[in-house]
């Protein structure tokens, strides 16, 4: 019968080996949270683009809630969403995005000067003129 070597901690070969689990595990969890993140807003982006859509009257097919709720393009949803505003058909929607079309750029982070603690109310950064 044979033995198999596990080595384990306290020594070199054993720390190291544990060492690179836990590197290994915080750098998938950090991706699976990014991951999660990201799919959770595309999903949120499609629920509000849907809803607009019932609430404008466009009928509601199997068939147009699948395309919604597959679409993982975060620019695209926002331009569907920009175009169910003021659109009367479903291909005004859904048509191919063109060059005059403005697709959302992400919101810049904003700066610390410009938020709050959560005890206090917002305050101008600018010097006052009294």
């Amino acid at each position: 019968m044979q033995t198999l070597f596990t080595p384990r901690r306290g020594t070199i070969v054993g720390d190291a080996r544990l060492a690179g689990q836990a590197l290994g595990f915080r750098e998938g969890f950090k991706e699976g949270f990014k991951e999660g993140f990201r799919e959770g807003r595309a999903a949120g982006k499609a629920e509000q683009l849907l809803r607009l859509m019932e609430r404008r009257g466009f009928p509601m097919t199997e068939e147009t809630r699948q395309r919604v709720t597959t679409c993982t393009d975060m620019p695209l949803l926002d331009l569907w969403f920009d175009r169910a505003i003021d659109a009367t058909t479903l291909d005004e929607i859904f048509a191919a995005p063109s060059t005059t079309d403005r697709v959302p750029a992400p919101a810049p982070a904003r700066s610390s000067e410009h938020t709050a603690a959560p005890d206090q109310g917002l305050t101008d950064p600018r010097p006052s003129a009294n």
